[in-house]
């Protein structure tokens, strides 16, 4: 089953989450700032590409032609950290940055990637994403800095919440 986005709840979701990170760094005990939920990154991902959020079973979207999208996403300046699960599957890989300047503004990265091709992607020193997932481990590994940056990769979407657009 699937369920469509719309932008007033995807407003709601950003501005929801900009507060609760704001009243969260300003509380002494907080040494980082919360992580950007996967419902406001999943949905900023629809927006763009006209896909559903799924709400049961295996990837976070389904796109117009039937494919299965995974979206990660980082509201941090210094990077980021995506974690997966060992055994989904997707077709394509999306990437949202909460743009370091203005919190509107996200960054989305069409990756053109799939499940088998960043199975190669180091995870550690010794071992890659495919033998973390054959071990029934979650891969992690930095997107901007596996992916965006050593392929000199631009946006392919930015959506300005403030003016609920794709600019």
């Amino acid at each position: 089953m699937t369920v469509k986005v719309d932008w007033v709840n995807a407003t709601l979701l950003h501005e929801a989450y900009w507060h609760y990170r704001i009243i969260a760094t300003t509380v002494p005990w907080a040494k980082r700032a919360p992580n950007m939920p996967s419902e406001l990154t999943e949905a900023i991902v629809c927006l763009c590409t006209g896909a559903e959020l799924i709400d049961e079973g295996h990837g976070d979207i389904l796109l117009p032609k039937g494919l299965i999208g995974e979206v990660k996403g980082t509201s941090s300046s210094d990077g980021d950290l995506s974690s997966f699960s060992p055994s989904s599957e997707f077709d394509k890989l999306y990437f949202v940055h909460m743009d370091p300047q203005t919190h509107d503004i996200y960054h989305v990265y069409d990756l053109g990637l799939n499940r088998k091709s960043i199975a190669r992607i180091k995870v550690n020193n010794t071992s890659t994403f495919a033998d973390h997932a054959k071990g029934n481990r979650r891969p992690r590994f930095s997107i901007i800095d596996q992916i965006i940056r050593p392929g000199g990769l631009k946006p392919t979407w930015k959506v300005d919440m403030s003016k609920r657009a794709i600019i």
